[in-house]
Order: C-alpha cells, then structure tokens, then sequence
C-alpha cells in the first residue's frame, strides 16, 4: 500500500501531482528528483524501509519528525511524521513505525 502521503495545502499537492507545474515552479532538475522521492514514498511501507532502498533523508532538528530530501538545485523537499503521536524509540524516531508523512514544503531551506 505504500507510505500514507499527506498535504499542508492543496498548493503543495498540486505541484505534487502535476509534473509540468513541478518542472515550472522547480526547475527540470529538482521537480524529477521530486517525482522519483513521491514514487519511492509509494513504495515504500516506512520511512525505515526508504533507507534500505539507499534514499537519504537529513533529520531536521528544529523539530522531532521533521525530514527533508535533497531534490537538486538547493530545493528540497520536506515532510513531517503525521501520526497523532509521533513513534519513538528512546529520544529518536522509530523510523520503522512511521508510515504516515506529511508534505509541508517544497523548496529552499525553511
């Protein structure tokens, strides 16, 4: 079934699911490196099983379950744990029980 992806707006899913808005707003570069991620989102059951398929993700410290992925073109794309409480294992995420992100932005450094 895949990750269970969500939106902060319909803006952002917009440019999500339109590649030509993507390519428009990003650049070519960035919005197929933004296609691939969303594919490997699709694929994927947890943000753990995304690290065994070798995609990397930076912790975003500002804030527990906060991620980002490098597209290209200094863009990014960042997403949140959306679970009502966010699964933790100690002080750090359990990546392995997370299988709700949401997108919250798309582009430079927030």
């Amino acid at each position: 079934m895949g990750l269970e992806v969500a939106f902060r707006s319909k803006e952002l899913r917009s440019t999500c699911e339109s590649p030509a808005k993507a390519k428009r707003e990003l650049g070519e570069g960035a919005a197929a490196a933004l296609r691939r991620y969303l594919a490997d989102l699709e694929a994927a059951e947890t943000v753990a099983e995304l690290v065994e398929m070798g995609l990397d993700f930076e912790n975003c410290g500002s804030k527990v379950g906060l991620i980002r992925f490098g597209l290209s073109e200094g863009r990014h794309l960042y997403c949140e744990v959306n679970h009502q409480h966010v699964p933790m294992s100690g002080e750090a995420v359990d990546w392995s029980k997370v299988s709700r992100l949401k997108v919250i932005h798309i582009g430079g450094d927030l």
